[in-house]
This record gives C-alpha cells, structure tokens and sequence, in this order.
C-alpha cells in the first residue's frame, strides 16, 4: 500500500507543474445541467435529460457471457424537471423532479422521481436550503472519472461493494452492500430520501455541506437514516473534499439496528486538458466482529477536443471478513480497472466504449455490471477468487 500512496503523491506533483487552463473539464460537464447553467432562467420549469444505450457482454470466469442492450452505459438515462424563481434581495426558491428510466424497455426507475424530488431556497448570502429527496454529503460524483453509474463505473462496483452471498457473508440471501463486514452493514446511498441538507456559502475557497434524513415511520424501521457532513475547497485547476456519514442497516436475523460510518477524502486536478484525480473510502461497521473495508481509488480524463479518453483503478481492502460459521477472519480484497472512450458528435451527442475488469481475491465475491458469479458446487455460495470482464459501446444524445 505504500508504493501505492507513493504513486499517487508523484502523480499529483507531476500535475502541479501543468499550466492551468481557463476552463476546467468537469465544469463544462456540469454545465449541461439546467441547475449549473443559464438554461435554468428564473421564473419558468426546464425539461431536461438523457437517452442512454449500449450494447453490452459482461462475462464471469467459470460462467457463461452475457449480452444485452444496456440502458445508462455513460450516463444514467433520466427525466427530469428543473424550476427556478427570483424572490428578491439575492434568494431563489428552486424545486427538481428527476426519474431514472430504463431506456431499453421504456420503464422507470423502481420509484418514480427516484433520482430527485426535492424543494429549496438559494441565498447569495446565506446558502442552501433543501428538503426531500437529494443527493447525499459523500464525495462527489466526478471524482470518479464515470461518475459512478450503476454500470460501466468500476468505483461504484468496488466502493459500494455490491458482495454476492458466500459463507463470508451474513444476512442476505442473494447481494448485498459490504454485506462481508457483517449483518446489518451498509452503504451509503448516492440519493437520500426524506432529507434535509443545508450548503453554505463559499468562504476563502471553503464550503461545507451538512446533511440529516429520519429513518422510516414506525416501530421496526431505524429513527435514522443518514446523517453526515462533507467539505470542499477549490482553487484554480485543485479541487478537494473530505466527508463524514453515519448510515443505519437492518441486522437481518435480530431486526436490530446496525451503523455504518463512511469517511472519504479525495483530490482532482482539473487543468481542462487534463484531469487527475484519487480519492480512499473507508466503510466501518460499529459492531461486535465488525469488518472495515478502505476502498482507493485512481482515475484520469483526456479530453481532446471532439476526443475523450477516460481511466479508472479501484482496490478494495478489508479488515475483519469473517466465516460466518467459525467467526474465523479471512483475507479478501479486489482490484479492478476501467477503460473508456467518448467521441462528441456535438454537446448533446456522443458515441462511447468502455470496458472493465474486476479480481476478486480471498474471500470476496463482488460482482460486475450485474452480472452474478458462478456458485460452488452443490450450493448457493458464489464460488471464490472469481474474474468478470465487461465491454459496451453506446450512444448517448441530451437534451
């Protein structure tokens, strides 16, 4: 882990000697949301969105391949409502309504307006006010360089650990997230139901943003469901920002309340012609026999004018994975790289490929672009030491 961190460091000293250019990457990226952009004018409701679709092969070693039309390979297919209005004296009101949709078959996401639902005030002066259903106070999504989709993205794979069962897992019954570091671990989620968040001004190149969401109504559900912090600094071409959450499960055998705490810290350099960035998540279970798993993470943009070349590197570390019959700890960790390429037809339109692939080695069993792994003979523990490959090309269009 060492020469690990020691690569990092060198990389991000090689950038400090590039010469910034005047337009960063990712806010260019950022502008093509009605939020970020003029196209969200005070006083009127914008219709925004994508249309995302790949096809797709993803294979796990010992299992046959599989091959579908994927909806979101690039960009998670949506529609959604923006709206706007000046209330005087340097504050907004603001409102959004976003549903995922499943662009192959033309269905929504599992709740409609699944990926926003909230209502809020802008304050030049005093900050953000939001309520409702929002992205949530982890780092943010463009750190990784796919910003974490659910499919061609090897961080939301690795960081959210989406772990098939085995006998180093523990109350699920098919996948589950980090559900290796014991009964009731979880993640958290990139949206947040039920929240209320609160972003203040930007100071000295400072912002914090601070987040709490009640759990579910009634006796079994928690009385919390997330609650957390995260900061972030810019300056010139250097963006940094470091979270904090405490997120509850449910252990699946005792219905008792299990808590997760999630830290993150991450760094990007963002020149506009080129884009570093890194970033380590650690999960820890705040229970007897509790694993903890620290999660790094490397990524790299090229853009190229009409051209944009895309990396990933993503391992998994763990500590405290147990066999759930004998509570002995075993090793496990994975390690999985992503490749991508973009050509922009225009600022809405584009062609894309990816391709990925992830190892697990010891006890993990995390799976790839939902593709299941292979189970052991005779039973219904995914087999270990497993290998997933996954190739798309695609075709997004905005709008």
């Amino acid at each position: 882990m060492k020469k690990y961190h020691a690569v990092l460091a060198g990389l991000f000293v090689s950038a400090a000697a590039l010469p910034a250019q005047a337009e960063p990457y990712l806010y260019k990226q950022l502008a093509k949301y009605p939020e970020f952009s003029g196209a969200g004018a005070d006083g009127k409701v914008t219709i925004y969105g994508t249309v995302d679709l790949s096809a797709n092969y993803v294979k796990a070693e010992h299992a046959e391949g599989l091959t579908n039309m994927q909806s979101g390979g690039a960009y998670t297919s949506k529609l959604g409502f923006y709206g706007r209005e000046d209330l005087g004296g340097g504050l907004r009101a603001e409102f959004m309504l976003e549903s995922s949709i499943k662009a192959d078959t033309g269905a929504s996401g599992s709740t409609f307006y699944d990926r926003g639902s909230w209502v809020g005030l802008k304050s030049t002066s005093w900050g953000t006010l939001r309520l409702g259903n929002q992205l949530g106070v982890t780092l943010p999504l463009f750190v990784d360089p796919y910003g974490l989709v659910t499919t061609n993205s090897m961080s939301y794979w690795l960081a959210s650990a989406i772990v098939q069962k085995s006998r180093y897992t523990s109350g699920i019954t098919s996948v589950g997230l980090n559900s290796d570091l014991g009964n009731g671990a979880t993640q958290v989620t990139t949206r947040v139901p039920r929240a209320i968040s609160y972003l203040s001004p930007r100071f000295g190149g400072f912002d914090m943003k601070v987040l709490y969401a009640p759990g579910a109504q009634g006796t079994t559900g928690t009385k919390i469901y997330n609650q957390g912090a995260v900061t972030t600094y810019v300056n010139g071409p250097w963006y940094a920002a470091a979270s904090y959450n405490q997120v509850w499960g449910l252990n699946a055998t005792t219905l008792a309340e299990v808590r997760t705490d999630v830290t993150g810290i991450a760094g990007i350099y963002d020149a506009g012609d080129l884009v570093l960035s890194l970033a380590v998540n650690q999960s820890a279970v705040k229970i007897a026999n509790g694993g903890t798993a620290t999660v790094y993470s490397l990524g790299a943009i090229l853009p190229q004018d009409r051209h944009t070349w895309r990396l990933s590197l993503v391992y998994r570390d763990t500590d405290g994975v147990r066999n759930t019959a004998t509570q002995e700890e075993v090793s496990s960790s994975a390690l999985g790289l992503m490749a991508g390429y973009d050509y922009e037809f225009s600022r809405r339109v584009g062609l894309y490929a990816r391709a990925g692939v992830l190892r697990n080695y010891g006890a993990s069993t995390i799976i790839l672009n939902n593709a299941s792994l292979p189970l052991q003979s005779g039973s219904s523990n995914a087999q270990l030491g497993i290998e997933s490959r996954t190739a798309s090309v695609g075709l997004y269009y905005h709008f």
